[in-house]
Parts: structure tokens; sequence; C-alpha cells
């Protein structure tokens, strides 16, 4: 019977901890990877984006990293209060900002930008690359090290 026993609760813990591995751990370490590829991106492509001389490709790039975050995050569960625990980004600041990801993705295209000419759509990418680097405590640029 003790046998029995040890096998049973052996078998429930290595249920359990496949439950919490599977539906929690690697979620976020998804999300995080999704956040990490953002970076990668932002930071390869500095010059293209703040330049507003980007391709269609990486429009089209960034809009699909915007979209794998929101949707990773959507695979964690309790997102609202892990998010607090292992300060990841916060719901409102992960959609914010996605939205402004969303504003440098078609600014950083001279084919879909709204401002063509100037330097008031490279100005503004810089300055949306900022507020989206705070919002999501990311680092998107060389500026500190």
């Amino acid at each position: 019977m003790a046998i029995l026993l040890t096998v049973v609760s052996g078998f429930l813990v290595f249920v359990l901890g496949q439950f919490f591995l599977k539906l929690v751990l690697e979620p976020i370490v998804t999300f995080k990877e999704a956040l990490g590829s953002l970076s990668a991106f932002c930071l390869k492509n500095r010059a293209k984006i703040t330049n507003a001389n980007a391709s269609l490709d990486d429009q089209n790039e960034l809009r699909q990293i915007i979209s794998t975050i929101l949707s990773k995050k959507e695979a964690i569960p309790y997102y609202i209060k892990i998010s607090w625990l292992l300060n990841l980004p916060s719901e409102n600041n992960l959609l914010n900002a996605c939205k402004n990801l969303n504003l440098i993705a078609y600014e950083m295209c001279k084919e879909t930008a709204r401002h063509k000419e100037g330097t008031v759509g490279c100005t503004q990418i810089v300055f949306e690359l900022h507020a989206t680097s705070k919002l999501l405590d990311l680092r998107l640029d060389f500026e500190t090290l």
C-alpha cells in the first residue's frame, strides 16, 4: 500500500508540475521572447526606423511582432496579477505601447507615412520609440547602455 501511495503521489506531483509549467511558465517565457524580438528589431533597424526609410517588409515585420506580443500576453492566465508579481508591463502600458508601435510602423515607411516630407515624422518616431521604451521597460535604442 505504501508503494502505491508513493507512486500515486509522485504521479500527482509530476502532473501538477507539468500543469504549472505549460499553463503559466511557458507563456511567460514566450511573452518575454516576443518582447526581446521587438527590442532586437528596433535596435537592428534603428536608422531605417528613425529616418523613415524602412521598407514595407520592415513595416510588416514590426506589425507581426506587435500582434505576437499581444497574442502571447493573452496566453498568460491572470496576467494582471502575474504582471505585478513578475514586473511585466501592465495591461494599459502594453496596449499603449502597441498603439505607439503601430503608429511607428506607419510612419517609418514613406509609402504609408502621414508626413511624407520634412522631419516631423522622424521626430514623432523618435518620441514614440522613447515613450514605448518607458512603457515596456525595454531597450529600443542605444541612448543609455
